[in-house]
């Protein structure tokens, strides 16, 4: 996929499906998976590993993630540019429109098949290495 190490980071309470989409997306050839169970917990890793996509759990009670998108796309957490996947068990249109007015890239619904998240995924981590080879390009301007 990307001659440079790839890094994604996944959010989702539930161990065996963080494991389900860690074995999925090395297929993509990602190098590395960090694993969290909170988008709280992300926040604190999100500096250190800088990944290049955020696939994140879009639960019922999403307030927690509603807050990490706020604090994603302002800037106060890495880098605002990140882009990210939820996965929902809605795609109901107002699930859709308040996920994409908070900086959400893109929505998969569970049950979420192998194929429809490499693709998504692959889709997006491209997209997060032009955004990053984009700021490269500004930066040394």
């Amino acid at each position: 996929m990307a001659a440079e190490p790839v890094c994604v980071m996944i959010i989702d309470a539930n161990a065996h499906m963080r494991r389900l989409l860690a074995t999925v997306l090395r297929a993509l050839a990602v190098t590395e998976i960090i694993g969290v169970r909170t988008a709280d917990a992300a926040t604190e890793m999100l500096d250190e590993h800088q990944p290049h996509l955020i696939v994140m759990d879009w639960a019922k009670d999403h307030t927690e993630g509603v807050l990490f998108m706020h604090r994603l796309r302002h800037g106060e957490v890495a880098h605002r540019d990140i882009p990210v996947l939820a996965l929902s068990r809605s795609k109901h249109h107002a699930v859709l429109e308040q996920a994409f007015e908070l900086g959400i890239d893109d929505v998969i619904a569970k049950p979420v098949s192998a194929m429809e998240l490499m693709e998504h995924a692959s889709s997006l981590i491209a997209l997060g290495l032009r955004r990053r080879g984009c700021l490269g390009i500004e930066a040394a301007e």
